[in-house]
């Protein structure tokens, strides 16, 4: 899969973007964006992660992760990113919940938890 080069990226599915966001969504390092509703953010982190995978800012194997605090915006993000990258760098961003992404830390490592602190399995994290 060629890499686009930061300079030739492009927005797909939006016009453009104003400076203050370009600026952020190339820098390099962690980015956290805190906006009112409906400000763009989901479609910012969706625009962020495709510039990180088709530049080769984030280059292979390494992956992206997403985490939100509602499922239907863990959701809503995977798909934008699905619908804006190719498959082999859409599958190499995951959009989880805080709860999901906690649970897999948990399942990952349950037999490193003290046992008296293990949760028995099945067991689900609210």
């Amino acid at each position: 899969m060629p890499l686009v080069t930061p300079e030739a990226w492009r927005p797909r599915g939006i016009g453009d973007l104003e400076p203050n966001a370009w600026y952020v969504l190339r820098r390099q390092g962690n980015t956290c964006v805190v906006a009112g509703p409906g400000a763009g953010k989901t479609e910012f982190l969706a625009q962020r992660a495709a510039y990180l995978l088709e530049t080769g800012a984030c280059p292979a194997p390494h992956l992206v992760l997403a985490i939100s605090f509602k499922t239907a915006a863990a959701e809503n993000l995977a798909a934008r990113v699905r619908e804006r990258c190719k498959r082999g760098q859409a599958e190499r961003f995951t959009s989880l919940t805080f709860d999901a992404f906690t649970k897999s830390l948990v399942d990952r490592f349950l037999p490193s938890i003290p046992a008296d602190w293990r949760p028995t399995k099945p067991y689900d994290i609210d």
